[in-house]
């Protein structure tokens, strides 16, 4: 048995695996396809793909870990909300069938409502997908830990590469953004530390998105947005002072002014 299995081999899985083997740990990792690579050779990977109804021998080989991590977004565009929602329920199903150390489910912050006010774990949700993902999430009968993301950014992912000589709409909005590097660390803790419950992660502070924009493309020298498109609907600031606190962790990039350029 691994000790960590990681459910989706994408943007946050592969480094996420490879920074919780570093750590001593022994990982394994799903792959979708015969093509996908990783360098360190001690992290195992598991030919495995999200499907509605798989037999309970497709998930066998994924789900013998410790500590289960679920990385894996929701693709409405392929597959529609309610693929999304059925996998999750045999995901739930089957890990109650086993006794696990931690289950760690990657939500979001889309799922606030903007109301113009400072957000916490105890507001009021949003009734969308990510809202009931989380409520099939906590039919899991061992340790949860529910980690709602911020807008993801590092590496190839910046805001200037997004809106360089075109318009930005929500200029005047404040923004919701945390670095990978932070995600990665603050499972890697909440994995050593045996945190569950529900937290946001996001960076500390939240610049106006007119402003960064504006600061990351003249960084990069990019061309500048052509328009800052300011509108009236409401806002929301996301608090990550819960999870600050209660892992006592201090946020490498706690400034999205201040995102290192890494490409």
């Amino acid at each position: 048995m691994f000790d960590i299995s990681i459910l989706g081999g994408g943007w946050i899985g592969v480094p996420l695996a490879e920074k919780l083997s570093q750590k001593g740990y022994s990982v394994q990792i799903s792959q979708s396809s015969q093509t996908k690579t990783i360098q360190n050779p001690t992290i195992k990977l598991v030919q495995w793909r999200a499907e509605v109804n798989s037999p309970n021998e497709a998930w066998e080989s994924i789900l013998d870990a410790k500590t289960i991590i679920w990385t894996i977004p929701p693709r409405r565009k392929e597959n529609g909300d309610h693929f999304y929602l059925d996998v999750l329920q045999d995901f739930v199903r089957l890990l109650n069938q086993k006794t696990y150390q931690q289950v760690i489910f990657l939500s979001s912050t889309s799922i606030y409502p903007a109301e113009n006010s400072l957000v916490n774990e105890e507001s009021a949700l949003e009734n969308n997908l990510m809202c009931q993902a989380e409520e099939i999430l906590h039919g899991v009968q061992c340790p949860l830990l529910l980690l709602r993301l911020g807008g993801l950014m590092g590496g190839e992912r910046y805001v200037a590469k997004y809106y360089s000589g075109k318009k930005v709409p929500a200029a005047n909005h404040p923004v919701n953004y945390v670095h990978r590097a932070d995600v990665l660390e603050i499972i890697a803790q909440s994995i050593k530390s045996q945190l569950n419950g529900t937290f946001n992660v996001v960076a500390p502070q939240h610049p106006i998105k007119s402003e960064l924009v504006k600061l990351e493309c003249e960084r990069r020298g990019l061309v500048l947005p052509i328009e800052y498109l300011e509108d009236k609907e409401a806002t929301k600031v996301i608090s990550s002072d819960k999870l600050i606190q209660v892992l006592n962790y201090s946020f490498q990039y706690p400034d999205p002014l201040l995102f290192p350029i890494e490409n």
